[in-house]
């Protein structure tokens, strides 16, 4: 009894004890803090400004990487996918014969689940008096059950398990309804073609930030597939449509994407596709392909920013390792009074550890305080809806990880450096920084100017590029270039549509045409000219357009002529290609003037220039241009340069009057094109700002050193302006023991800098040089800001009076 009596009382001494001593410790931090107040701020902002960065960065790598991973059983879901050869070029695609899903369940057993789906497609829905357009997919019966969205109201088994059935998402409910039980509701969707009531049997929750691409509807496959002008969906030479499959919980992914490899050539005579699976998980961010090898993708992205957060928050660490070495000199007494009356070393680590962390408590507060109020702007900044999951106990886990980890490589450094000072040489004379420290205080500032040097080469050559890729001479003009659908009325009446619209003065030309001239929407390998090699396969991308589509864009007629209703079957027979589709067919053999595009011969009537209807991540590709009206459903209106907005006014009201059943809408083509850029400008933006950040943080730690060498050789100078020393040469004794090591961090950097560019200029056909300014540009920016920030302190410690700082001599 007494022995238990006696543990509790020495657990409770114990207790005691290690109260008081973290008491004692946070007094003398807060002293310490209070006494050198420029040194904490400079601490706290630049720990706070590299935590803050770091979150942010950390919640958009972490929404990266869980990308389309959420779905239940996703590990068994795969995408198949097409290797079309063509010569020796590998096409990769997503694109599949719209009859393939059912065909592979029939003959793979291993298959549990399969269906197809559309790309994404804009519709007119109507409920009452309400009208809502709303992008949605059109997919089959099994694709609920493979990518298992949570469902808010009604059964996955009976969402689209009818032709007449849809689904709804929360949002796209209370857009046509205005709440969300809407299980029974009939909506109607109106098409150019006709309208079709569906029954909505299923509302799924709100998509989560980590879905792939997006959609506000889905409906039967069956629906679209049956249309008489989608027939080609069923053909094995053809695709368009993506199929997703899900197999068996014991089936091997690798041994039935081996399976399924010449599906298509055993149904398709002479074809040169291959199907492969692909997981569904992996292919946000490993999807890109190069001759038929998987080869980088999305997460060069997430790996070179979670390289940048981990950069911006060593820049900090950084910062505060070399000024809290900096300022050993006024705590040596510190430690060489306490040394002496007992402390230990130990007990001396765990003091100047016990600050580091102490700080970077506060600079983690501060951080959640930032990255708060710039959420909003980050997240409209990276085209996300991130929050930060404060009632996730894995967040906290993680953030605390952080925490400990920045404060511990921040304060390790200082505190065995300053627990391991001598008494003797404390109490002999003013300690100074020996050599060893000196040099890993200028090898870590050399360190982060790399760092910021090497960002800021990167974010020079980024902005070039992309403004090079908007700004460049596409091939057509795209300025004033008006883009509508023609759907309803505005389809089977174009002409008087065009008629009407011919009379405004401000309206210059009209047409319409089958292509977007965004990316690649129909092609074909299925053509074939006198003298070509049997074994030479090009992918020729077709466009199906009315008359006046060359004076309307503005592509350049080179050789020939354009479609003209004086030629009549001349010009419905006849085609118009492009530069490199001219060179390809007359390759040696220049007498050339036809050619045989899936078993009709076509006389080539016109050549064109080249055009970039791709973006020039891509080579340009040959085009074949025809004279059919079929499928030419969006319209091209080519405006005058005055009154724009007048004029589109009276083009909405002819639109509205011909086509009431169908709200006017309209796009810009400058504006379509710069949004296959979407994605290039915001990796621009985010690498802009983090490296004007990492910039501020290198010259926060910059301004702090220079403070404490400008007190250190206050004495110096007071000596040298009494000696007459002017104030550009005081300026030089400070200067010039930063601006050397910066210059050293600028050639060493944009050295790095230009190595890791070029590679990332390679991901694009058409690029800019790697132009000679970038670098002297670089150095300029730099060696001004860091010149500046050690100025303002050298200028403070030279306007000194000498009197002050010699009296004590």
């Amino acid at each position: 009894m007494s022995q238990t009596l006696g543990n509790c009382l020495s657990i409770c001494q114990l207790l005691q004890i290690t109260d008081n001593m973290f008491s004692n410790y946070l007094k003398i931090a807060l002293r310490g803090f209070a006494k050198h107040k420029l040194t904490f701020f400079i601490n706290l902002f630049g720990l706070a400004l590299g935590l803050w960065a770091a979150i942010l960065i950390g919640l958009w790598v972490k929404s990266e990487l869980n990308m389309g991973r959420h779905f239940t059983q996703i590990d068994q879901v795969y995408r198949i996918m097409e290797h079309q050869k063509y010569g020796s070029e590998i096409f990769t695609t997503t694109s599949t014969p719209g009859i393939l899903a059912e065909e592979l369940k029939n003959v793979y057993p291993e298959i549990e689940r399969a269906a197809t789906f559309s790309w994404t497609l804009e519709n007119l829905f109507v409920v009452g008096d309400t009208r809502v357009r709303m992008d949605g997919l059109f997919a089959g019966g099994d694709y609920l059950h493979i990518l298992q969205y949570d469902l808010l109201h009604g059964e996955r088994e009976t969402a689209l398990a009818e032709k007449t059935h849809m689904v709804l998402t929360e949002e796209s409910a209370i857009k046509l309804f205005g709440k969300t039980d809407v299980i029974g509701e009939t909506v109607l969707l109106k098409e150019s073609d006709g309208e079709t009531s569906f029954i909505v049997q299923g509302v799924l929750e709100s998509l989560p930030n980590t879905h792939i691409g997006s959609f506000e509807y889905l409906l039967p496959f069956e629906h679209m597939f049956d249309k008489d002008y989608n027939s080609w969906m069923k053909e094995w030479g053809s695709n368009g449509p993506s199929t997703i499959v899900k197999l068996n919980k014991n089936s091997n992914g690798d041994t039935f994407s081996a399976n399924i490899k010449n599906v298509i050539q055993q149904r398709n005579e002479g074809s040169n596709v291959s199907l492969f699976a692909y997981p569904q998980q992996d292919l946000h961010l490993h999807g890109k392909f190069k001759d038929g090898i998987q080869q980088g993708g999305r997460i060069e992205y997430v790996k070179l920013f979670a390289v940048i957060g981990l950069f911006i928050l060593l820049i900090a660490c950084i910062n505060f390792m070399n000024l809290s070495t900096a300022k050993s000199q006024k705590r040596a007494k510190e430690v060489g009074v306490r040394k002496v009356v007992g402390a230990e070393k130990g007990a001396l680590v765990s003091q100047f550890l016990s600050e580091s962390l102490l700080i970077s408590l506060f600079s983690s507060l501060l951080a959640l305080v930032l990255v708060q109020l710039t959420l909003p702007i980050f997240n409209t900044l990276t085209g996300k809806t991130m929050h930060v999951p404060f009632g996730d106990m894995y967040f906290w886990m993680q953030y605390i990880g952080i925490l400990l980890f920045t404060g511990l490589v921040a304060g390790s450094y200082p505190a065995f450096y300053l627990s391991a000072t001598k008494v003797v040489s404390v109490f002999r004379s003013h300690t100074k920084s020996g050599k060893g420290v000196v040099i890993a205080r200028k090898g870590l500032v050399l360190f982060q100017f790399i760092l910021a040097t090497i960002l800021i080469v990167s974010t020079l050559v980024v902005y070039q590029q992309i403004n090079f890729a908007l700004n460049q001479n596409l091939g057509y003009e795209k300025e004033q270039l008006l883009v509508i659908p023609l759907e309803g009325n505005l389809d089977t009446n174009y002409d008087a549509f065009k008629n009407r619209l011919a009379g405004n003065s401000d309206i210059l030309s009209v047409s319409r045409c089958s292509h977007s001239l965004l990316g690649r929407n129909s092609n074909t390998g299925n053509v074939d000219w006198e003298g070509k090699d049997p074994d030479f396969t090009a992918l020729f991308e077709i466009m199906r357009v009315d008359y006046d589509f060359l004076e309307t864009t503005g592509i350049k007629l080179i050789q020939g002529e354009d479609f003209n209703t004086a030629k009549g079957a001349d010009s419905v027979q006849g085609a118009i290609i492009n530069r490199r589709a001219y060179e390809l067919i007359t390759n040696d053999h220049p007498e050339a003037i036809s050619f045989n595009l899936g078993g009709k011969d076509r006389t080539i009537t016109g050549v064109v220039e080249d055009f970039h209807f791709q973006s020039f991540h891509q080579n340009m590709e040959p085009v074949i241009i025809l004279l059919d009206r079929t499928y030419a459903s969006n319209g091209f209106i080519r405006l005058g340069t005055d009154n724009i907005q007048k004029t589109i006014a009276s083009v909405r009201t002819v639109a509205q009057e011909l086509n009431p059943d169908f709200p006017f809408q309209y796009t810009f083509m400058d504006e379509n094109y710069a949004n296959m850029y979407n994605e290039d400008v915001r990796i621009r933006d985010l690498a802009k700002y983090f490296s004007l950040l990492t910039i501020l943080i290198s010259c926060l730690g910059l301004f702090g050193l220079s403070a404490h060498i400008a007190e250190q050789k206050t004495k110096e100078i007071g000596i040298r302006k009494v000696l007459g020393a002017s104030t550009f040469s005081i300026l030089n004794v400070i200067n010039r023991e930063f601006i050397t090591i910066v210059a050293v961090s600028i050639v060493i950097g944009s050295g790095a800098g230009y190595w890791l560019m070029q590679d990332w200029l390679a991901g694009y056909a058409y690029k800019i040089d790697f132009e000679w300014w970038f670098i002297p540009l670089t150095a300029v920016v730099i060696l001004s800001i860091a010149y500046l920030t050690v100025t303002m302190q050298a200028l403070k410690a030279s306007r000194v009076n000498p009197a002050m700082t010699l009296k004590s001599e």
